[in-house]
């Protein structure tokens, strides 16, 4: 599946896509979720925002009719039973407010930063379980979501189990601001790391088992190798990590 730009997928999604940013930089974010509320509701759609309050401050939103703002934890606790969401009242908290912005409004835009709640908590199945209840009541209403996730998509750990479990929940991934640029440096660091005529057939094999999930090539290509060829991938992330670190000196 052919990944979108960063623009075209928070500018202008479709009722039903599941999106998610992993992020370090706390201005990338801003700027995601920003393009996501403000398009959203400059097409007359209503929104949520479920945040915590570092980042419901940093948004920088005022609450309205067609705009409403949730604190992250207080939300997932209203629905929380024995350590785990309960779909009945996540239905009735989640699905209601939905249901009741949809009265006068064609479709809602929500953001959510509970599931980043449980995982940095290190509940893990917590969370998956909450972003199936997410999924599960949007074949039953119309909306689109986008979540974040705080995750280096360059951290070798992160591919030991976070990231593949974000992307069996979501429809697309979005690891950069500038695709082009991330998976250029991709294909680079891939070849400096292997030789030319190796490096060129892992990038075949890569390219052609990607992830059902929607995201840069450049990103299924580091999920693939970790997969594959875990030692190699190391060797990657490493030097992708180090261009990054010389980038952020200079600038």
């Amino acid at each position: 599946m052919k990944a979108d730009n960063w623009t075209q997928l928070v500018r202008d999604p479709r009722p039903g896509d599941h999106l998610v940013q992993v992020y370090q930089d706390e201005a990338f974010l801003r700027q995601t979720v920003t393009a996501y509320i403000d398009e959203g509701l400059s097409r007359g759609e209503s929104a949520v925002i479920i945040a915590t309050p570092e980042h419901r401050k940093l948004f920088g939103y005022v609450a309205h009719e067609r705009l409403r703002i949730l604190d992250a934890h207080e939300t997932l606790a209203a629905f929380m039973v024995d350590g785990y969401p309960d779909w009945k009242r996540f239905h009735q908290i989640i699905g209601g407010l939905i249901a009741e912005l949809r009265l006068s409004s064609p479709t809602v835009c929500a953001y959510g930063e509970m599931v980043d709640v449980l995982w940095q908590r290190g509940e893990k199945d917590a969370a998956t379980r909450l972003e199936g209840y997410w999924n599960e009541l949007g074949r039953l209403q119309t909306f689109s979501l986008l979540c974040a996730y705080r995750i280096d998509p360059l951290d070798p750990a992160s591919y030991s189990g976070p990231l593949q479990c974000v992307c069996s929940s979501h429809t697309h991934l979005i690891p950069a601001q500038d695709y082009s640029a991330f998976n250029e440096a991709v294909l680079d660091t891939t070849r400096e790391v292997f030789e030319a005529p190796l490096s060129k057939i892992l990038l075949s094999l890569a390219l052609s088992h990607r992830d059902a999930t929607s995201m840069p090539a450049g990103q299924s290509t580091l999920m693939w190798l970790k997969k594959n060829m875990p030692r190699s991938s190391d060797k990657v992330l490493a030097e992708l990590r180090k261009r990054r670190a010389a980038a952020t000196a200079l600038s």
